[in-house]
């Protein structure tokens, strides 16, 4: 049995925080703060860390003015980008949006060049959303069941995308041909933007995406949507039935993003970074924004980002396994 992550629905830490700029770490920043996305532009990612910069930039103040700046490094399915902020100066002027596959890499990864359990300090959550199985226009697939079927007459004839390797839309996808009996065949991509593009010219037929990256083209009707990769359907598409309804079983590909700064980062810059990220997403305009962009809001404390991370590597690692896949 693959148990369910637990800690996805987390109180938002602006109240907890007491709305009081810490009193520690107030010269912080010195300068710009960069957050590095692991993931092109275009894709869900990218959106959040842009929804966040403008308000979490003027929550951070400071004498450097507070500026934040957003770079992509993708690739390595976030691997790449992890590993340059990891090598980063410890004063939180470098952060990494992260996720779920964090705890995963050394699983993947043959010649990781950081240590992903000892490499960053938790800064808190930012927000989280759905995956959703889509098609193109010209899959040969009407719907789920003929997927399946498909995938059982000729295994791993059946090719999806997805943003790269131990993404959560990689997992999911294992998680529901392991719980379906099939085999189907990965082809990674440098995020969800190029695997989209792919997708709407036809040249993959079948990929699972965030829902923030396709919720315009299934609308308009360039995408062919199967299944939502979900507990529940999800507010963004709520006609869109989960796995478990078509009964595909309990796939759950919810991407949770978080930030993080490079391990040993001091105390009250950490306890700054909080408090600003939280502020970022605490009001009622900034969860709206959110939710337009396909995001629900989280917030946190860092200690409650740790404990989260923690328990998904014996979550995830039995999927791996079955999926056969081994570090490269």
């Amino acid at each position: 049995m693959i148990r369910r992550r637990s800690m996805l629905v987390l109180p938002l830490a602006a109240a907890a925080a007491g709305g009081t700029p810490s009193a520690r770490g107030q010269g912080f920043p010195l300068q710009p703060v960069h957050v590095v996305v692991p993931f092109p532009p275009g894709g869900g990612t990218d959106s959040l860390a842009r929804a966040i910069q403008e308000p979490m930039q003027k929550a951070l103040g400071g004498t450097g003015g507070g500026t934040m700046i957003v770079d992509n490094k993708g690739g390595g399915g976030g691997s790449i980008a992890h590993e340059f902020v990891a090598k980063q100066p410890a004063d939180g002027h470098w952060l990494v949006v992260s996720a779920n596959n964090l705890p995963l890499y050394p699983h993947i990864v043959a010649k990781l060049g950081f240590d992903a359990r000892t490499a960053f300090v938790p800064i808190g959550f930012i927000a989280k959303q759905e995956s959703i199985l889509v098609g193109s226009l010209d899959a040969p697939w009407p719907d789920l069941k003929a997927i399946i079927a498909a995938a059982k007459a000729s295994p791993g004839s059946v090719q999806y995308g997805t943003a790269g390797l131990t993404t959560p839309m990689h997992l999911s996808t294992e998680q529901f041909a392991m719980l379906n009996g099939i085999r189907l065949t990965h082809v990674p991509f440098r995020g969800t933007g190029p695997l989209v593009t792919d997708l709407l010219g036809g040249h993959i037929k079948l990929g699972m995406s965030s829902i923030t990256s396709v919720a315009q083209q299934i609308a308009a009707g360039k995408l062919k949507p199967y299944a939502m990769a979900s507990l529940e359907r999800s507010s963004v598409a709520p006609f869109i039935p989960t796995f478990k309804e078509l009964g595909a079983g309990d796939v759950d590909g919810t991407i949770v993003y978080t930030l993080l700064a490079p391990a040993g980062t001091p105390p009250a810059v950490v306890t700054r970074l909080n408090e600003a990220l939280n502020a970022a997403v605490a009001t009622p305009e900034q969860k709206q924004d959110l939710s337009r962009r396909g995001f629900v809001a989280m917030g946190g404390t860092p200690q409650q980002l740790g404990d989260w991370l923690k328990v998904q590597e014996p979550i995830w690692v039995p999927v791996l396994q079955a999926a056969g896949i081994k570090p490269e």
